[in-house]
């Protein structure tokens, strides 16, 4: 048995050829808790999680390719007892395959469908991004897909990930989710 992610128990294995493959799931909830500030706003987040995964091993036990499936979510809200105001989602598939057989330093990761949907919880989208993301284990990740920015929607190729969303655009859009614009 190789050694696997005790988040994901139980796993159930099977032996092949090239070596075992091995599937298991992961289903995660947390209650509330601080996020961040929107000027004097505390917001707070709740979660849930449902990820599953297989793993491909060579002959030697060693990981050289895994896939995932994920629905996360992250509800919002001004008070640590909701209501929900806004949601954060990730609905994706995504596959890691190694150049290093075993050593997750030389693992890509390709992820494909919705990675960030940020919208009110009665609304459409304050931002969404649909397409591919590829992070490799050097360097910058980059993004080719559509991005809905309101009502704008924009066609990108190969977009370094801090040009697509970053970290100051995600605070926006997260307070404009949950306080509307303004």
């Amino acid at each position: 048995m190789p050694a696997l992610s005790p988040s994901f128990a139980p796993w159930t294995c099977q032996s092949k050829q090239e070596g075992p493959v091995c599937k298991g799931e992961r289903h995660v909830s947390s209650g509330w808790e601080p996020f961040f500030s929107c000027g004097d706003t505390a917001l707070w987040v709740s979660g849930r999680s449902d990820r599953y995964q297989t793993r491909y091993y060579n002959e030697d036990y060693l990981d050289s390719y895994r896939e995932f499936r994920t629905n996360d979510i992250d509800y919002l809200s001004t008070s640590p007892t909701g209501p929900v105001m806004a949601t954060i989602s990730a609905n994706v598939r995504f596959e890691e395959p190694f150049a290093v057989p075993g050593d997750d330093r030389t693992r890509t990761i390709i992820t494909h469908g919705v990675p960030w949907d940020i919208r009110p919880v009665n609304g459409p989208a304050v931002w969404r991004a649909v397409g591919t993301l590829v992070e490799p284990p050097e360097g910058v990740g980059t993004f080719t897909g559509h991005v809905t920015d309101g009502s704008t929607t924009t066609r990108l190729v190969d977009a370094p990930l801090p040009e697509v969303l970053n970290d100051d655009d995600f605070v926006e859009m997260v307070c404009t989710a949950v306080l509307g614009p303004g």
